[in-house]
């Protein structure tokens, strides 16, 4: 089978660099346009059956890109609970304090929030929870718009886990592929696109 892994379009919260979480932000309208722009460029994947993080950056994202809504909705692809975080100003998560401490420090969660391993391993079984969906459906393909983060705990662990969490390069529309064995349901091979997005 087939996974393409999206993540959602730019946020208000993206657009205005603050700690979003699982705030139940919208897409901003420059997130919308930019979306809409993709479109013009990239042909997205087809699948057979849609899954969604339930935030609605994701829910709108899935229906500006196909015109319609999810299958499923699945809470494990939620974004991380950033707790106190959720609504705090950031310059750059990769020298961010907070950011660079949640990774650090896996088994401590930030105060009302997740633990960076609670989410990992949510998202990971997420994962396994979509995929066994997939298989119960007879589907050879899947699309599932979800977060950065859930998108680069998937990667790391299913993908290629010499990639360090946050190497992973995930931007607003970009999509990854999951080539997956029907038989062990382990991932095979992985690409990305569209390539201007990776590039950049």
């Amino acid at each position: 089978m087939k996974i393409y892994m999206i993540r959602h379009a730019l946020s208000t919260s993206n657009g205005s660099h603050t700690w979003t979480g699982q705030t139940d932000v919208p897409l901003s309208e420059a997130g919308i346009a930019a979306q809409k722009e993709l479109l013009k460029k990239y042909n997205y994947p087809e699948g057979d059956i849609y899954f969604s993080s339930p935030l609605l950056r994701c829910t709108q994202t899935l229906d500006i890109i196909y015109g319609h809504g999810a299958d499923i909705l699945m809470p494990e692809f939620m974004e991380c609970s950033l707790g106190i975080l959720e609504g705090r100003p950031y310059t750059n998560l990769n020298d961010d304090p907070n950011y660079l401490a949640w990774i650090g420090e896996p088994d401590k969660p930030i105060p009302n929030g997740e633990s960076f391993n609670t989410f990992r391993e949510r998202a990971e079984l997420g994962f396994i929870k979509m995929v066994s969906a997939i298989a119960d459906r007879n589907a050879k393909t899947a699309v599932a718009v979800m977060h950065g983060n859930v998108m680069r705990a998937i990667l790391h662990r299913f993908a290629d886990a010499s990639v360090p969490h946050d190497e992973w390069k995930i931007p607003n529309g970009g999509v990854y592929r999951l080539d997956i064995s029907d038989e062990t349901r382990e991932v095979t091979a992985w690409s990305s696109a569209p390539g201007f997005l990776f590039d950049r």
